[in-house]
């Protein structure tokens, strides 16, 4: 029986998801583990956000699960480091300051 090793995140691989994705984001667990994901596109997020009545962590399971780029599997399956995600994940979605003026 073969196991098979994470393979290990390069400058080259995150250079290319940048290339192709513009934003990318690592994200560092207290212990070490590593995980790297892109920016949500608005289908992504329009879909995670009917999620968020019916189950707040549904959200954010499923903006990391689209989002996923490489890295610690262990992030993606392992249920704590989502608790420990929470509203990091926000981050994300960088949103642009906007005022609304009554004229």
């Amino acid at each position: 029986m073969t196991v098979d090793k994470p393979v290990a995140i390069s400058q080259e691989h995150i250079d290319s998801w940048k290339q192709k994705y513009k934003d990318v984001f690592k994200l560092t667990a207290a212990d070490g583990k590593t995980g790297y994901c892109r920016k949500p596109n608005r289908d992504e997020v329009s879909y995670a956000m009917t999620l968020i009545t019916g189950d707040p962590l549904a959200y954010h399971e499923t903006i990391l699960k689209a989002t996923w780029l490489g890295g610690d599997e262990d992030i993606l399956q392992d249920k704590s480091y989502l608790y420990g995600l929470g509203a990091q994940l926000d981050k994300l979605l960088e949103a642009k300051k906007v005022d609304v003026e009554k004229l």
